[in-house]
């Protein structure tokens, strides 16, 4: 259909992700600005005719269009950005915190779709589903070769229907009905360490506030006056999430003050009385609406901030959808924090400084015994491994040669477990626990736990 981007002119507010502002940023064109724009879109629809009349290959005014809403988005700035129907789809369900599914966190690990885990009280976790079982089939159909997203595609659907999935589990195949229910993914963990509180925000989805009130639900039952909050790693979110978060800790005042071609609006905490000490770890994958939160701590002194520079984003994005169920992410203005600073490409520097000590490696999930001769992403995992916990001394390949196959013995002799040389599910189990153990050597974290000791 030749519709010559004319929907362009017909945006319709879906999300007001990280950083939503009020709808009356989009103030009406003058008359002079509508002109042009209607001649643009005149001289682009020609243009666009003149290529379909001629190009040698196929093309649509489809396709055309999309290239050209790419073309003017990707000329703007690195968050400016276009989706098509399935990434906007995905793109709101994974910033909302709620989806309907089955629950599954699936990884494509070589050519098999594996599941890493499952979401507590899902479906798939009541229906017994575990780590390590290997999709092959959705409703019957093979799945062998899919992509990850195609095969999470099959397996989602509406709240209250039935899915059969096909795993491979130990060499054979089994098949569970599932019912798809509402799946709201809670960001926050929390826990007390020697008498300090620590709560971990792993992003900013719908579902913050709520959870994190109950952490300190939870600490305050517990007498608890000091906290850890952890905000490394944080893509950000919800700008509303991340205000509504500071109203708990940040004392009365503004939070973040969002500065629009239109005029500025200042978004405010309303605390009297702030009750916690607070020490929070950033890093530089702490961006956007965590380093608010962290900015505004830090601004406010209600906190110090301990660890290593934060990413610097200060800009703020607007999601729109077209009618076609397409949409774009557009940047429309930029964030201040409450001392009137401008973080964008610089980040939040940490009152205390401190290295990470931590070493992160993907999740070893044992989906099948791994063995001398074996190539492929799972051995390397198994080095890696290996190599952090001293056993195993070349670069990552993944060949299992006569060198992993010592390492891995030598690891099994010192965990007691039977010394095969073979990666099977117990010793999967042993080398999970010891990297667990390397995780516990947080100096950042104990950094924030001396300080707050001291206060």
């Amino acid at each position: 259909m030749r519709r010559y981007l004319s929907f362009f002119l017909s945006f319709v507010i879906v999300l007001s992700l990280v950083f939503s502002v009020p709808s009356a940023t989009y103030a009406a064109t003058n008359t002079a600005e509508s002109d042009n724009l209607s001649s643009y879109l005149d001289d682009l629809g020609s243009l666009m005719q003149f290529i379909k009349d001629n190009y040698a290959g196929d093309i649509t005014y489809d396709q055309m269009e999309e290239g050209a809403i790419k073309g003017i988005l990707s000329s703007l700035d690195k968050y400016s950005t276009y989706f098509t129907k399935d990434e906007m789809d995905s793109f709101t369900e994974s910033t909302s915190g709620t989806f309907t599914g089955v629950g599954m966190v699936v990884e494509q690990r070589d050519n098999d779709i594996v599941v890493v885990s499952t979401v507590d009280g899902s479906p798939a976790q009541k229906a017994g589903v575990k780590s390590g079982y290997i999709v092959v089939s959705v409703d019957g159909k093979d799945v062998t070769g899919m992509s990850v997203n195609d095969v999470t595609n099959l397996i989602k659907g509406e709240k209250g229907t039935k899915v059969k999935i096909g795993f491979l589990v130990n060499g054979k195949t089994v098949e569970y009905e599932i019912t798809r229910d509402v799946i709201n993914i809670n960001p926050v963990s929390y826990k007390i360490i020697n008498g300090i509180g620590y709560i971990n925000i792993s992003e900013f989805n719908g579902n913050t506030e709520n959870n994190v009130a109950k952490a300190l639900d939870y600490m305050d039952q517990n007498n608890i006056k000091k906290l850890v909050i952890d905000l490394r790693d944080n893509p950000g979110g919800y700008l509303s999430e991340a205000v509504a978060v500071s109203n708990f800790f940040v004392p009365a005042g503004p939070v973040v003050t969002v500065a629009m071609n239109g005029g500025n609006e200042t978004y405010y905490s309303y605390l009297k009385n702030p009750k916690y000490k607070i020490a929070v770890l950033i890093n530089n994958g702490t961006v956007s609406a965590a380093e608010i939160l962290a900015g505004a701590i830090q601004d406010t002194k209600a906190g110090v901030l301990v660890g290593e520079n934060s990413y610097g984003k200060g800009t703020v994005q607007e999601v729109f959808t077209f009618p076609d169920g397409s949409g774009m992410k557009l940047t429309i203005a930029k964030y201040l924090l409450p001392s009137g600073r401008w973080i964008d490409g610089t980040g939040l520097k940490p009152d205390v400084e401190v290295k990470d000590s931590r070493v992160a490696l993907p999740e070893l999930v044992y989906t099948k015994d791994i063995k001398k001769g074996d190539t492929g992403n799972d051995v390397k995992l198994l080095q890696s491994y290996l190599s952090l916990l001293g056993y195993y001394k070349g670069e990552p390949n993944g060949y299992f040669g006569n060198d992993t196959y010592d390492a891995l013995v030598s690891f099994q002799k010192y965990a007691g477990i039977p010394a095969t040389g073979v990666l099977d599910r117990g010793t999967t189990d042993a080398l999970s626990y010891f990297y667990g153990l390397t995780l516990k050597n947080d100096a950042q974290l104990n950094k924030a736990i001396e300080l707050l000791n001291q206060q």
